[in-house]
């Protein structure tokens, strides 16, 4: 059996940690985790979180290398027990468990085709009923992994396949020749992909010539004026693909990679309490400071260079918010002039602000949130100007999911922006492990916030997930009403997993 340290018993689950929930209700997890449900010495479910402590038993939920753990080595029917004298959860995939699972999904796929049928859904019957009674030979033959996947291939052709949907994945560029990017928007457009957004900056350095300047050098390896982003938009545009520009805002370097524009313009920089540099604690992320007017007139500018240099279909802003708040004293927003800015307009000293319960900070944090909205309105209006001039383009942002968190830990008021109708489509970070989690996270905010249309952003590839999960989320998404999926990101993309995407979900163009 393979094995994984219990760090408790109920309470919250934290970074990496596996926990045990053998009390009542549910676990109250997040839905950045994976979860078992365990009854007697049987899995008799696993994915989702939040889940349910079924009676008479527990749940085993995990976070980063727990949650890996508990992926790699759950299925229905696994042999699971508590080891009390080394701590230890430990799970075994044995006979018993394999059959359970084939079982089972035979079970899920016979169920599936009967449904498509019902709905009368273009598919290939014939090869999903040879592949439906082999898997039934092999399980009775005790074959039990090919009738497994013979169950999983039979889920992508009888998947359902949208026409006129948005597939977008977003593409962090690396080609140093026409011939590579031939190749990439070849390779994603053959998988079904119909939409690229291509990143012009990262980490404070500018992907192409014409993003450059002193505080925005030119990454390394295209010092040599090849124009990646010319030449995508180029390639895009003869293939028929809709090419957008992935813009990263506030984001403007990482910790140990070098900042330039900190060294030129310091006093631009988002700044904690101590009056150091902060960065995102999560990620190392540098940021620039949202409230200065400087800043934002900056980036203004870039926008605006970008689009008078390069024929984009959409611009889309990302980062567009604060770094991660970590409590008072790891919290953007201590600097100078935020500070004048800030009593002036509410009568409060930031620097007495004790901790983030208070009401006072909720008024620093509605206050900060509006600095980032005066940008968004900046750049809908500057778009505005484009689209008088004759140039069709879409405004869109990348935003986080869950609209509390993002104002409470990001001052990103997405939610206002979606009523005020500035954008054309939001494209929500729903990173989630769970297809039925994807799900919930990506309704909530189409029922609430429908006004833009939602492209709801998903990373299965990027959380080394297993081939299947990118069908079902963008299954689950279409289920939530979304218009479209994202994939993050290109470069994660394997060729399984784009050949699964044009047999299934993607097929029909």
């Amino acid at each position: 059996m393979n094995g994984f340290k219990i760090s408790h018993f109920n309470g919250a689950r934290g970074a990496d940690e596996l926990v045990i929930y053998n009390g009542v209700g549910n676990t109250e997890t997040n839905a950045y985790g994976f979860e078992v449900c365990v009854v007697g010495d049987r899995v008799i479910s696993c994915g989702k979180n939040n889940n349910i402590i079924p009676e008479g038993g527990y749940v085993a939920s995990g976070h980063g290398e727990a949650m890996q753990f508990l992926a790699a080595n759950a299925t229905v029917g696994a042999k699971a027990v508590i080891d009390g004298e080394s701590g230890t959860f430990m799970l075994e995939i044995d006979e018993t468990a394999k059959r359970i699972d084939a079982d089972m999904q035979l079970s899920l796929i016979k169920s599936r085709y009967s449904e498509r049928l019902s709905e009368g859904a273009e598919f290939d019957k014939t090869e999903a009923e040879s592949l439906i009674s082999k898997a039934e030979a092999a399980v009775g033959n005790g074959e039990y992994g090919l009738a497994k996947e013979l169950c999983e291939e039979a889920y992508y052709i009888t998947a359902k396949s949208c026409r006129d949907e948005v597939r977008a994945v977003w593409h962090r560029p690396h080609e140093k020749s026409e011939e590579a990017v031939i190749a990439t928007v070849t390779r994603l457009k053959d998988a079904g992909f119909n939409s690229i957004l291509i990143e012009t900056n990262y980490e404070g350095y500018a992907n192409a010539q014409k993003c450059v300047h002193d505080f925005l050098p030119i990454r390394k390896g295209y010092e040599g004026g090849f124009d990646v982003i010319d030449c995508f938009i180029k390639v895009c545009k003869r293939e028929g693909v809709k090419i957008h520009c992935w813009f990263e805002d506030f984001f403007f370097g990482v910790e140990g990679h070098g900042c330039p524009i900190a060294d030129i313009y310091p006093e631009y920089m988002a700044k904690r309490k101590d009056g150091g540099i902060l960065h995102d604690a999560f990620d190392n992320f540098y940021f620039l400071n949202p409230a200065l007017p400087e800043v934002r007139e900056l980036l203004l500018s870039l926008v605006k260079e970008i689009l008078d240099n390069y024929d984009f279909d959409g611009f889309q802003l990302d980062y567009i918010r604060y770094p991660v708040i970590h409590g008072v004293d790891f919290s953007a927003g201590f600097d100078e002039y935020t500070k004048r800015e800030f009593l002036a307009d509410s009568g409060i000293d930031i620097d007495k602000i004790p901790d983030t319960s208070c009401a006072d900070w909720k008024k620093f944090l509605d206050w900060r949130a509006a600095k980032v909205t005066e940008y968004v309105e900046a750049v809908r209006e500057l778009i505005l100007e484009y689209r008088k001039n004759g140039r069709d383009i879409e405004l869109s942002t990348a935003v986080f999911g869950d609209p509390v968190e993002a104002i409470n830990l990001k001052c990103q008021n997405w939610q206002y922006w979606v009523k005020q109708g500035w954008l054309d489509a939001i494209y929500p970070m729903a990173y989630l492990n769970d297809a039925e989690d994807v799900g919930s996270e990506v309704r909530y905010m189409v029922e609430k916030y429908g006004e833009a249309p939602n492209i709801s952003g998903i990373s299965p590839m990027y959380n080394k997930l297993p081939v299947i999960e990118s069908t079902k989320q963008v299954e689950a998404c279409r289920r939530a009403g979304a218009v479209g999926v994202a994939f993050f990101c290109a470069g994660n993309c394997t060729d399984i997993q784009l050949e699964k995407l044009k047999k299934g979900v993607f097929r029909d163009r």
